[in-house]
């Protein structure tokens, strides 16, 4: 502990030694609203620092819970030496020590230890912007020739942090652009909803972060800036922020490029769906009673003494925000129009129903360029030490999935429930270790609250013809702080992005000379972005031959070629010691959470609310959960990220779209109200949306009815062959044992026993006609003198959106243990057809001799539906049984087995067949 102590007083002090040494700048920036100076914090090359410079008016007394208001001139230079205070906030603990690893990892509370000195500082009169300028262009003379500029969003939450915490020198010397990072106000001052139900009072510290776009556009140009080439950068809850900026309709024109880190306003953290729920808490703990729907807290909040509002404890639901952004209807807007067509024939069914589901609003800038990108373990930071260093066991596993799926979700709770505890389970374990319960429930966590979010709002990106690039950071820092890691975790790419390894302030941290290239690479792609909207070299060209994994090997210096993130072929790069260009970023558990758990969580029909109850968890107790839980409704509502409108059959432009209205009768003007209704992102619902619905869910009935018949028919055969087999066997076990001529003349039902048949099942995503099967042959070991020609069976490559596979290595060795069970089945979507293969029945058998002599070969062939197949000797069809009507051109499409010759088949041992006709559902 005191070695900790001493080694944060001397980077404290470090730090403000090299603050004190610096120089002043010579020359004097004159703003549009005063000159200013700066100091001098880089040398080669020289990059000027404008720190605390105020891009509005500080807003107090009357000004608190209002919109930002442009800053006071001056006339003499100011000196901007120095950061501005820190917006009021209430930082985590970190100390003591011991209780606070009851709280955060080791490495969280190590992060909290150098940031709270630069937050001790705090004041209402916070709104000041930080500038990092390289010296090397001068003012600029004209449109176009100034140096671009990247503006940092900070993260960690919506209710604390700070920009002046991040230092952009680094970056802005080896990038040469200007870099600038931004403070605005947090939680209870910058995003609670003060106003009335139908007001946009709120948002406050979404509207700093346009009022300070704004002050770029103005006085970019002193700086030697371009205000043309603006990009936004934003990490965490500062992506979500930036992602809102850039479908804003008052900040959209202010950018130029995004670039979102490990956040999106997908993530169902990003935005509260309850602002009015968030005012009442607010109203009852400072006494500020009113209507809630009509009054404005607004004057009463003012005075009040800032250490009261401050006090206030909303204590959310877990995994969901407190005070956050919310849709106001001025910065942050409803959805005005249905999603952009879709070819779902070139795309696929699965993402065709990423690409229609509720939310595409949001990836809504395709005329800016986007990159983004990922660690390993985003969910990192949702844990303490012990259970990172411990595990915890699948009891407290499956409390904290159930608190989560409650949290993020409303309709079919149990199934999704279901679904996820399957897929992220590893059952070849019969006992699961401490440890990998841990792995998979950060794996889970990460996945379904940033990965898939941020991977969705990419692909809608890319869909709509936006340039858009992927990163995964896999690189794991040499810190014993972050212990058994799976792979990199949140936060930790951040400090290569801005150059920390390479900043000559941060070298008692010890960063390896191989931290220091992977900095230079990352610095390298983020500064070429901002410079071009391209992360490569202008005179870089992709590689001659673009196959992955055949790219050669680069020397220390050299970067590889970064391509673009597409629907079809999903490549993303992946920064590590060792970059290189990788595709479909964890795609099975991406088409699970992008395709199948939205199509589950839906309503599925126009039922009263009474059959909510369907869709909740039954147990209420606390046991049950692991946090606290939003309470469970009984009343439907519009849920965003729900795909609430159902795509065609499939052909070259079917998509799901409102049908055109007509126009309605003249209606007196309303005020148009902002307040979006709980948890709504969608517009208001009209009798023709009603009809749409309605018949989407009489589909989803059909198709629920369809999966239930198909099962039911398959347990049923299942248990149809289950007797049969018991019967032959116990009729074998009856009769007297018979020579070895009399089992060879009969034909030995052994063989069998030689067939251990594995089948695959592939769960295709929803396409409008229901999950369609596909029957896969895993593996067919054959017996000893036997030939199968199965040639409708066939293999498929891992899924991606369009195609999610639920099947398991886990379900093959299950499905291999069932007895003597010789299935060759073919279901296609809609239909099933099953066929008699039952090897008792085969005379002629390749490598045995017939009562002639002649040695024959049988292959049993399965045809298609409308094909009446036979079986016999290769080459030949078999005789129609006596009595049998030959079948049309289009047969039913049973598989019928010849029957035994009248003098070879003893008496007693008659085929027993199962003719099934095809199911269509």
């Amino acid at each position: 502990m005191r070695a900790d102590r001493a080694a944060l007083f001397a980077w404290l002090v470090c730090c403000a030694t090299a603050l004190s040494t610096h120089k002043y700048s010579t020359r004097v920036v004159r703003t549009k609203y005063g000159p200013l100076r700066g100091i001098v914090v880089h040398s080669h090359p020289q990059v000027e620092a404008y720190l605390g410079v105020p891009y509005a008016t500080p807003p107090l007394g009357s000004l608190r819970y209002m919109p930002p208001v442009t800053p006071s001139q001056w006339r003499t230079p100011r000196l901007a030496d120095s950061s501005g205070p820190a917006c009021p906030q209430v930082p985590p603990v970190a100390m003591p020590r011991d209780d606070a690893l009851l709280l955060h990892p080791r490495a969280r509370i190590r992060q909290l230890e150098r940031l709270l000195p630069v937050l001790a500082n705090q004041s209402e009169d916070c709104l000041y912007v930080n500038l990092y300028v390289p010296v090397n262009g001068g003012e600029g003379d004209g449109e176009g020739s100034g140096l671009p500029c990247l503006v940092f969003v900070h993260g960690e939450s919506y209710e604390w942090s700070s920009g002046n915490a991040y230092d952009g020198t680094t970056l802005a010397a080896h990038g040469n652009i200007v870099v600038v990072t931004i403070n605005f106000r947090l939680g209870v001052l910058g995003f609670l909803k003060t106003g009335a139900k139908g007001s946009a009072q709120g948002n406050f510290g979404l509207m700093d972060l346009v009022a300070g776009l704004h002050w770029l556009r103005e006085n970019l140009p002193a700086f030697g800036g371009d205000p043309e080439k603006v990009t936004l950068m934003g990490h965490g809850t500062g992506a979500a922020l930036a992602n809102f900026l850039a479908v804003s309709p008052v900040a959209r024109e202010l950018l130029k490029r995004v670039i979102l880190l490990s956040g999106s306003g997908l993530s169902s953290w990003a935005l509260q769906r309850e602002p009015l729920t968030i005012k009442r808490k607010v109203a009852e703990q400072t006494g500020c009673h009113g209507d809630l729907l009509e009054d404005d807290l607004a004057p009463c909040l003012r005075n009040k003494p800032l250490a009261e509002l401050l006090a206030v404890r909303l204590e959310p639901p877990r995994f969901l925000p407190g005070f956050a952004p919310f849709v106001d209807g001025t910065v942050i807007v409803n959805p005005s129009a249905a999603p952009p067509p879709t070819d779902s024939s070139r795309l696929g069914a699965g993402a065709a129903a990423v690409a229609n589901a509720a939310g595409h609003e949001l990836a809504d800038f395709s005329h800016r360029e986007l990159l983004f990108g990922l660690t390993t373990t985003e969910s990192y930071l949702e844990f303490n030490a012990q259970d990172l260093e411990f595990g915890f066991n699948e009891s407290r596993r499956d409390r904290i999935l159930r608190t989560f799926v409650r949290n993020a979700y409303y309709y079919h709770l149990n199934e999704i429930y279901s679904t996820l505890k399957n897929e992220y389970t590893d059952w070849d374990k019969p006992v699961q270790n401490p440890l990998s319960v841990r792995d998979a429930t950060l794996e889970v966590l990460s996945d379904g609250r940033t990965a898939a979010p941020l991977i969705r709002l990419g692909y809608l990106h890319a869909l709509r013809g936006g340039t858009t690039y992927f990163t995964h950071f896999h690189h794991l820092s040499q810190d014993k702080d972050y212990p058994q890691r799976p792979g990199s975790v949140h936060g930790e790419e951040l400090p290569y992005y801005l150059g920390v390894p390479l900043s000559t302030m941060h070298h008692q941290q010890n960063y390896t000379q191989q931290e220091q290239r992977v900095s230079k690479l990352c610095m390298h792609y983020i500064s070429n972005f901002v410079k071009n909207g391209n992360p490569n070299d202008p005179s870089a060209t992709p590689p001659p031959s673009p196959m992955l994994g055949d790219t050669p090997r680069l020397g220390p210096d050299q970067t590889p070629f970064w391509d673009t993130y597409d629907t079809i072929n999903q490549l993303y790069m992946e920064i590590n010691s060792k970059p290189e260009m990788r595709s479909h970023y964890r795609g099975h558990k991406m088409s699970l959470w992008l395709s199948l758990i939205p199509q589950l969580h839906r309503p599925g029909s126009d039922l009263p609310d009474a059959a909510m109850r369907h869709h909740h968890f039954q147990d209420n107790n606390a046991n049950y959960y692991e946090g606290a839980v939003r309470p469970q409704t009984m009343s439907r509502a519009h849920v965003p990220h729900v795909v609430e409108m159902e795509g065609g059959r499939g052909g070259a432009g079917s998509r799901s779209t409102v049908p055109p209205r007509t126009a309605p009768p003249r209606a007196p003007p309303v005020p148009p109200s902002t307040e979006c209704p709980p948890n709504a992102t969608s517009p208001t619902v009209h009798p023709d949306d009603a009809l749409l619905r309605r018949l989407a869910s009489s589909h989803y009935q059909s198709y629920t009815a369809a999966l239930t018949v198909t099962i039911a028919v398959g347990c049923f055969l299942l248990l149809l062959n289950v007797l049969i087999f018991a019967g032959i066997y116990h009729q074998r076990g009856s009769r007297p044992r018979r020579s070895k001529d009399d089992l060879a003349e009969a034909g030995s039902s052994s063989s069998s026993d030689n067939y251990d048949g594995k089948l695959d099942f592939e769960v295709r995503a929803f396409d409008g006609k229901g999950f369609g099967f596909d029957c896969k042959s895993a593996h067919v070991p054959r017996a000893v003198g036997s030939k199968f020609d199965l040639r409708t069976l066939s293999d498929c490559g891992e899924p991606t959106f369009g195609e999610y596979s639920c099947y398991d290595e886990k379900h093959r060795a299950a499905r291999s243990s069932m007895p003597d069970v010789s299935v060759g089945s073919a279901i296609e979507a809609g239909s099933v057809v099953c066929i008699d293969t039952q090897k008792p029945d085969i005379q002629n058998v390749e490598g045995r001799t017939d009562a002639v002599g002649r040695t024959s070969t049988f292959e049993p062939r399965v045809m298609d539906s409308s094909t009446q197949v036979k079986f016999g000797p290769d080459g030949a069809e078999a005789p129609v049984e006596s009595g049998a009507e030959p079948e049309a051109g289009g047969g039913s499409g049973i598989l019928r087995a010849p029957p035994p010759p009248a003098a070879s088949a003893p008496p007693g041992i008659m085929k027993k067949r199962v003719q099934i006709q095809e199911i269509s559902v």
